[in-house]
Protein backbone atom coordinates (compact mmCIF):
# COMPACT_ATOMS: atom_id res chain seq x y z
CA UNK A 1 0.00 0.00 0.00
CA UNK A 2 1.10 3.21 -0.99
CA UNK A 3 1.03 5.39 2.69
CA UNK A 4 1.31 8.68 1.56
CA UNK A 5 -1.19 10.95 3.24
CA UNK A 6 -2.88 11.68 0.31
CA UNK A 7 -3.39 8.22 -1.07
CA UNK A 8 -4.41 7.04 2.54
CA UNK A 9 -6.84 9.10 3.03
CA UNK A 10 -8.69 8.53 -0.46
CA UNK A 11 -8.11 4.76 -0.04
CA UNK A 12 -10.28 5.19 3.05
CA UNK A 13 -12.96 7.39 1.69
CA UNK A 14 -13.29 4.76 -1.31
CA UNK A 15 -13.66 1.71 1.35
CA UNK A 16 -16.32 3.80 3.34
CA UNK A 17 -18.21 4.33 0.21
CA UNK A 18 -18.26 0.98 -0.93
CA UNK A 19 -19.10 -0.42 2.38
CA UNK A 20 -21.97 2.49 3.05
CA UNK A 21 -23.58 1.84 -0.58
CA UNK A 22 -23.18 -2.44 0.07
CA UNK A 23 -24.50 -1.65 3.30
CA UNK A 24 -21.91 -3.67 5.12
CA UNK A 25 -21.17 -2.96 9.00
CA UNK A 26 -17.43 -2.49 9.86
CA UNK A 27 -18.04 -5.40 12.72
CA UNK A 28 -18.76 -7.72 9.25
CA UNK A 29 -16.43 -6.11 6.79
CA UNK A 30 -13.61 -6.78 9.29
CA UNK A 31 -13.51 -9.66 11.18
CA UNK A 32 -11.10 -12.23 10.90
CA UNK A 33 -8.97 -9.53 9.02
CA UNK A 34 -8.57 -6.74 11.43
CA UNK A 35 -10.14 -5.10 14.64
CA UNK A 36 -13.30 -2.51 13.78
CA UNK A 37 -11.27 0.22 15.97
CA UNK A 38 -8.20 -0.46 12.85
CA UNK A 39 -10.56 -0.58 10.36
CA UNK A 40 -12.22 2.74 11.50
CA UNK A 41 -8.94 4.77 11.33
CA UNK A 42 -8.76 3.12 8.46
CA UNK A 43 -11.70 4.60 6.70
CA UNK A 44 -10.75 7.92 8.17
CA UNK A 45 -7.54 7.89 6.54
CA UNK A 46 -5.44 8.18 9.53
CA UNK A 47 -3.26 4.95 9.17
CA UNK A 48 -2.57 2.66 5.97
CA UNK A 49 -2.64 -1.51 6.60
CA UNK A 50 -0.51 -4.01 4.83
CA UNK A 51 -1.26 -5.19 1.38
CA UNK A 52 -2.14 -8.60 1.96
CA UNK A 53 -4.91 -6.89 4.63
CA UNK A 54 -6.11 -4.79 1.72
CA UNK A 55 -7.00 -7.54 -0.55
CA UNK A 56 -8.50 -9.28 2.05
CA UNK A 57 -11.04 -6.08 2.63
CA UNK A 58 -11.49 -6.10 -0.50
CA UNK A 59 -12.72 -9.57 -0.70
CA UNK A 60 -14.76 -9.16 1.84
CA UNK A 61 -16.08 -5.74 -0.30
CA UNK A 62 -16.76 -8.20 -3.64
CA UNK A 63 -14.43 -5.76 -4.97
CA UNK A 64 -11.27 -6.59 -6.82
CA UNK A 65 -8.17 -4.75 -6.64
CA UNK A 66 -8.33 -3.60 -10.34
CA UNK A 67 -11.74 -2.23 -9.40
CA UNK A 68 -10.63 -0.36 -6.54
CA UNK A 69 -8.00 1.00 -8.57
CA UNK A 70 -10.34 2.51 -11.10
CA UNK A 71 -12.49 3.93 -8.42
CA UNK A 72 -9.09 5.66 -6.85
CA UNK A 73 -7.94 7.11 -10.54
CA UNK A 74 -11.86 8.54 -10.36
CA UNK A 75 -11.83 10.26 -7.45
CA UNK A 76 -11.06 13.71 -7.56
CA UNK A 77 -8.04 14.74 -5.55
CA UNK A 78 -8.72 18.49 -4.45
CA UNK A 79 -5.66 20.10 -5.67
CA UNK A 80 -5.83 18.50 -8.67
CA UNK A 81 -9.49 19.03 -9.33
CA UNK A 82 -8.67 23.11 -8.29
CA UNK A 83 -5.95 23.37 -10.52
CA UNK A 84 -8.03 21.09 -13.44
CA UNK A 85 -10.58 24.05 -12.97
CA UNK A 86 -8.80 26.73 -13.02
CA UNK A 87 -7.21 25.97 -16.61
CA UNK A 88 -10.91 25.20 -18.27
CA UNK A 89 -12.18 28.53 -17.12
CA UNK A 90 -12.78 31.39 -19.56
CA UNK A 91 -10.41 34.10 -18.20
CA UNK A 92 -12.68 36.45 -19.19
CA UNK A 93 -15.37 34.90 -17.23
CA UNK A 94 -15.91 36.89 -13.80
CA UNK A 95 -18.29 35.09 -12.08
CA UNK A 96 -16.03 31.50 -13.29
CA UNK A 97 -13.31 33.59 -11.93
CA UNK A 98 -14.84 34.67 -8.60
CA UNK A 99 -15.92 30.90 -8.03
CA UNK A 100 -12.27 29.30 -8.37
CA UNK A 101 -10.97 32.82 -6.25
CA UNK A 102 -13.74 31.26 -3.37
CA UNK A 103 -12.10 27.87 -3.60
CA UNK A 104 -8.64 28.80 -4.14
CA UNK A 105 -8.60 30.59 -0.54
CA UNK A 106 -10.64 28.16 1.08
CA UNK A 107 -7.88 25.81 0.39
CA UNK A 108 -5.10 28.07 1.09
CA UNK A 109 -6.30 28.33 4.75
CA UNK A 110 -5.78 24.40 4.84
CA UNK A 111 -2.21 24.16 3.20
CA UNK A 112 0.78 25.91 1.74
CA UNK A 113 0.90 25.45 -1.65
CA UNK A 114 3.19 27.25 -4.53
CA UNK A 115 1.11 26.32 -7.33
CA UNK A 116 -2.35 26.95 -5.43
CA UNK A 117 -1.14 30.55 -4.42
CA UNK A 118 0.07 31.65 -8.23
CA UNK A 119 -3.50 30.52 -9.24
CA UNK A 120 -5.06 32.59 -6.18
CA UNK A 121 -2.70 35.63 -7.49
CA UNK A 122 -3.16 35.60 -10.95
CA UNK A 123 -7.22 35.63 -10.34
CA UNK A 124 -6.85 38.36 -8.61
CA UNK A 125 -5.10 39.84 -11.95
CA UNK A 126 -7.56 38.53 -14.17
CA UNK A 127 -10.68 40.14 -11.83
CA UNK A 128 -8.94 43.35 -11.95
CA UNK A 129 -8.66 43.76 -15.77
CA UNK A 130 -11.98 41.94 -16.18
CA UNK A 131 -13.91 44.29 -13.72
CA UNK A 132 -11.86 47.55 -14.30
CA UNK A 133 -9.27 47.13 -17.33
CA UNK A 134 -6.64 47.85 -14.43
CA UNK A 135 -3.94 46.70 -15.61
CA UNK A 136 -1.17 48.58 -13.72
CA UNK A 137 -2.52 46.66 -10.22
CA UNK A 138 -3.28 43.74 -12.29
CA UNK A 139 0.41 43.41 -13.08
CA UNK A 140 1.40 43.66 -9.48
CA UNK A 141 -0.09 40.09 -8.83
CA UNK A 142 1.21 38.76 -12.04
CA UNK A 143 4.61 39.89 -10.93
CA UNK A 144 3.80 37.52 -7.46
CA UNK A 145 4.00 34.39 -10.01
CA UNK A 146 6.73 35.89 -12.00
CA UNK A 147 9.07 36.12 -9.62
CA UNK A 148 8.90 33.10 -8.25
CA UNK A 149 9.21 31.36 -11.56
CA UNK A 150 12.10 33.34 -13.68
CA UNK A 151 14.48 31.68 -11.54
CA UNK A 152 13.42 28.23 -13.04
CA UNK A 153 15.95 27.19 -15.73
CA UNK A 154 12.92 25.40 -17.30
CA UNK A 155 9.71 25.22 -17.04
CA UNK A 156 7.59 22.34 -17.28
CA UNK A 157 3.87 22.38 -18.47
CA UNK A 158 2.37 23.43 -15.27
CA UNK A 159 4.70 26.59 -15.06
CA UNK A 160 3.81 27.08 -18.85
CA UNK A 161 0.22 27.24 -18.12
CA UNK A 162 0.23 29.24 -15.67
CA UNK A 163 2.83 31.94 -17.46
CA UNK A 164 0.38 31.89 -20.35
CA UNK A 165 -2.55 32.89 -18.14
CA UNK A 166 -0.98 36.25 -17.16
CA UNK A 167 1.39 36.88 -20.58
CA UNK A 168 -0.75 39.95 -21.82
CA UNK A 169 -0.40 41.62 -18.64
CA UNK A 170 3.45 42.11 -19.55
CA UNK A 171 4.83 44.56 -21.49
CA UNK A 172 5.31 43.72 -25.03
CA UNK A 173 9.26 43.11 -24.98
CA UNK A 174 8.98 41.10 -22.12
CA UNK A 175 5.93 39.36 -23.23
CA UNK A 176 7.57 38.48 -26.59
CA UNK A 177 10.88 37.32 -24.45
CA UNK A 178 8.99 35.13 -23.08
CA UNK A 179 6.78 33.57 -25.59
CA UNK A 180 9.63 32.98 -27.75
CA UNK A 181 11.10 30.99 -24.73
CA UNK A 182 8.41 29.13 -24.12
CA UNK A 183 7.67 28.15 -27.97
CA UNK A 184 11.17 26.46 -27.68
CA UNK A 185 10.32 24.56 -24.75
CA UNK A 186 7.10 22.98 -26.09
CA UNK A 187 9.02 22.20 -29.14
CA UNK A 188 9.98 19.07 -26.91
CA UNK A 189 6.65 18.04 -25.80
CA UNK A 190 5.34 17.63 -29.38
CA UNK A 191 1.76 16.28 -28.02
CA UNK A 192 -2.14 18.37 -28.16
CA UNK A 193 -1.61 20.14 -24.77
CA UNK A 194 1.17 22.01 -26.39
CA UNK A 195 -0.17 22.66 -29.23
CA UNK A 196 -3.00 24.10 -27.55
CA UNK A 197 -0.73 26.74 -25.05
CA UNK A 198 1.25 27.54 -28.30
CA UNK A 199 -2.14 28.87 -29.75
CA UNK A 200 -3.27 30.40 -26.23
CA UNK A 201 -0.01 32.59 -26.37
CA UNK A 202 -0.32 33.49 -29.44
CA UNK A 203 -4.05 35.21 -29.29
CA UNK A 204 -2.95 36.70 -25.94
CA UNK A 205 0.24 38.27 -27.78
CA UNK A 206 -1.97 39.62 -29.79
CA UNK A 207 -4.15 41.78 -27.71
CA UNK A 208 -0.75 43.06 -25.89
CA UNK A 209 0.02 44.26 -29.39
CA UNK A 210 -3.34 45.92 -29.99
CA UNK A 211 -3.02 47.09 -26.22
CA UNK A 212 0.82 48.58 -27.58
CA UNK A 213 -0.53 50.27 -30.72
CA UNK A 214 1.58 47.58 -32.79
CA UNK A 215 -1.23 47.08 -34.96
CA UNK A 216 0.31 46.06 -37.98
CA UNK A 217 2.53 42.91 -36.30
CA UNK A 218 -0.67 42.35 -34.13
CA UNK A 219 -2.33 42.06 -37.90
CA UNK A 220 0.19 39.76 -39.22
CA UNK A 221 0.09 37.62 -36.56
CA UNK A 222 -3.90 37.58 -36.52
CA UNK A 223 -3.97 36.49 -39.94
CA UNK A 224 -1.53 33.36 -39.47
CA UNK A 225 -3.67 32.08 -36.63
CA UNK A 226 -7.12 32.77 -38.46
CA UNK A 227 -5.59 30.23 -41.31
CA UNK A 228 -4.01 28.02 -38.21
CA UNK A 229 -7.39 28.15 -36.50
CA UNK A 230 -9.88 27.35 -39.67
CA UNK A 231 -7.74 24.15 -40.24
CA UNK A 232 -7.92 22.98 -36.57
CA UNK A 233 -11.68 24.03 -36.63
CA UNK A 234 -11.64 25.80 -33.64
CA UNK A 235 -13.90 28.18 -33.33
CA UNK A 236 -13.26 30.14 -30.40
CA UNK A 237 -10.35 30.75 -31.13
CA UNK A 238 -11.41 31.88 -34.49
CA UNK A 239 -13.40 34.05 -33.16
CA UNK A 240 -11.53 35.98 -31.27
CA UNK A 241 -8.72 36.50 -34.05
CA UNK A 242 -11.72 37.43 -36.34
CA UNK A 243 -12.81 40.05 -33.42
CA UNK A 244 -9.23 41.35 -32.57
CA UNK A 245 -8.55 41.45 -36.13
CA UNK A 246 -11.47 43.85 -36.14
CA UNK A 247 -10.40 45.92 -33.44
CA UNK A 248 -7.03 46.61 -35.05
CA UNK A 249 -8.41 47.34 -38.45
CA UNK A 250 -10.71 50.17 -36.73
CA UNK A 251 -7.68 51.43 -34.96
CA UNK A 252 -6.09 52.26 -38.29
CA UNK A 253 -9.19 53.35 -39.76
CA UNK A 254 -9.83 50.38 -41.99
CA UNK A 255 -13.19 50.74 -42.86
CA UNK A 256 -13.54 46.97 -43.39
CA UNK A 257 -12.82 46.39 -39.26
CA UNK A 258 -16.65 45.66 -38.80
CA UNK A 259 -16.75 42.68 -41.18
CA UNK A 260 -14.41 41.15 -38.95
CA UNK A 261 -16.10 42.04 -35.53
CA UNK A 262 -19.31 41.03 -36.54
CA UNK A 263 -18.09 37.87 -37.98
CA UNK A 264 -16.73 36.73 -34.89
CA UNK A 265 -19.59 37.96 -32.75
CA UNK A 266 -22.02 35.95 -34.82
CA UNK A 267 -19.67 32.49 -34.64
CA UNK A 268 -20.23 33.00 -30.87
CA UNK A 269 -24.23 33.41 -31.78
CA UNK A 270 -24.02 30.08 -32.97
CA UNK A 271 -22.73 28.61 -30.67
CA UNK A 272 -24.34 29.80 -28.10
CA UNK A 273 -20.97 31.12 -26.53
CA UNK A 274 -23.16 33.73 -24.26
CA UNK A 275 -19.71 34.40 -21.74
CA UNK A 276 -17.18 34.88 -24.64
CA UNK A 277 -19.17 36.55 -26.54
CA UNK A 278 -19.84 39.36 -23.48
CA UNK A 279 -16.41 39.49 -22.65
CA UNK A 280 -15.12 40.00 -26.10
CA UNK A 281 -17.90 42.85 -26.80
CA UNK A 282 -16.35 44.49 -23.77
CA UNK A 283 -13.37 44.18 -25.74
CA UNK A 284 -14.57 46.14 -28.35
CA UNK A 285 -15.77 48.65 -26.41
CA UNK A 286 -12.61 49.17 -24.97
CA UNK A 287 -10.31 49.22 -27.46
CA UNK A 288 -13.01 52.01 -29.29
CA UNK A 289 -10.97 54.97 -31.02
CA UNK A 290 -11.35 58.37 -29.16
CA UNK A 291 -11.91 60.23 -32.17
CA UNK A 292 -14.99 60.43 -34.03
CA UNK A 293 -14.54 57.19 -36.87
Amino acid sequence: MDNSSENVKKTGEILRKIRVNKKYTQKFVTEGIISQSTYSKVERGVIDITYNKFIKLLSRLDVSEFEFQMLLDEEPDARDDLIQQFFLINYNDLEALTVIQERVQHYLTMKKDYIIQDIAYICEALMLISKERDYEQAAIFANRVWKRLERFDRWYMMEIRLINAILFIFPTETALHISERIVRQLSIYQTRESRVIKNNIQTNLTLLLIRNKNYATALENLDELIIRFKQISNYRLLAIAYIRKGIALRLLKDPTWQEYTEKGLKMLDIFEDNNLKEALTTEIEHYKPHVKE
